[in-house]
């Protein structure tokens, strides 16, 4: 039997409170790494992380200087950086942008250039797709970014400087996730408020969706992120392509409406059609409206991307949850 390519490899997931952490951790497990993961306080582990005995670091990385503290105690061979300030709608300080999107990143990029096993660290740091901004015309990584909000600027600032640190030998990867979806998501978005309402009869309030977004379904984002730690050194930290932009986008480059992707969330979780109450509430002002997005250096460096549609992810959701997976 072929040894998994990260058997005994030591990786650290910052942000495992997130349902794409979480995800990312299962997966690692899954391909037998060494996973420890970062939590506030052992009392946040999420409860499916701690039954798989997964190792938990307390590491509050809102102050100064955790992340190096917590580099130098794990001594990672790979990290998965998850954390993002800005997604909660309660979340509008420009002191979190600051340090949780940008200083923590480059607190990690410095610790891990002054590891002694340096040569052989790869850090993986989940992006946004807002860092393009509402008004660009093409998605191709190395177009210029034009974000208009301050959690989109804080995000390419961080992409900025990981692709600036892979010039003084560090192998970082910057993959800006388009939109993501599954179970574990935070209250009061699309898939948690469909699921919420399997338990009702009422009417669901909705944009009227006819924004187009590119879906991507948590697990197979996580095993994209997991991949990426997998590329070869040598030519992300000499922007060889398919490394040769800031970021690469993840995403399926395919476009799906908001009101089609319910419609199918919809038949899979056996909720009405006339219940879909789309054009109830308006459309967020963030919205980000764009054209199909590139994801040719993702295929080249993974070989594959996640499915066109959203589909298959839904399928598995709704198999999850038929489980008794947590929504």
């Amino acid at each position: 039997m072929v040894a998994s390519p990260l058997a005994q490899r030591r990786c650290l997931v910052l942000g495992v409170s997130g349902f794409l952490g979480r995800s990312v951790a299962r997966e690692l497990v899954s391909r037998e790494a060494e996973v420890i993961v970062q939590v506030r306080s052992t009392t946040r582990l999420p409860r499916d992380l701690a039954a798989a005995g997964l190792r938990a670091h307390e590491a509050d990385l809102s102050e100064r200087g955790s992340a190096r503290a917590l580099v130098q105690a794990v001594q990672p061979d790979l990290v998965f950086n998850l954390v993002g300030y800005g997604v909660a709608k309660n979340e509008r300080a420009e002191a979190g942008y600051e340090r949780l999107n940008v200083e923590l990143v480059a607190e990690l990029a410095e610790a891990l250039r002054a590891s002694p096993s340096a040569s052989g660290v790869r850090l993986i740091h989940v992006g946004s797709a807002l860092e393009f901004g509402r008004a660009a015309t093409s998605l191709d990584e190395r177009e210029p970014c034009m974000p208009d909000t301050a959690y989109g600027r804080s995000k390419l600032r961080a992409t900025t400087l990981l692709d600036d640190a892979r010039l003084d030998g560090l192998a970082a990867l910057t993959a800006r996730a388009f939109t993501v979806f599954g179970l574990g998501e935070r209250p009061g978005r699309l898939v948690p408020t469909l699921i919420a309402a399997r338990g009702s009869s009422e009417r669901i309030p909705l944009s009227d969706g006819f924004q187009q977004r590119d879906w991507i379904y948590v697990e197979d984002a996580a095993r994209a992120l997991v991949e990426l730690g997998l590329c070869d050194d040598e030519a992300v930290r000499t922007h060889r392509p398919p490394f040769d932009a800031p970021a690469l986008n993840l995403a399926s480059g395919r476009l799906h409406s908001v009101r089609a992707f319910v419609q199918l969330c919809a038949q899979h979780l056996g909720l009405e059609p006339q219940r879909l109450g789309f054009g109830d509430v308006p459309e967020l002002a963030e919205e980000l409206h764009h054209p199909e997005v590139p994801v040719a250096r993702l295929q080249a460096a993974l070989g594959w991307t996640p499915p066109p549609t959203p589909a298959s992810g839904l399928a598995r959701l709704a198999e999850r949850l038929g489980a008794g997976a947590e929504a």
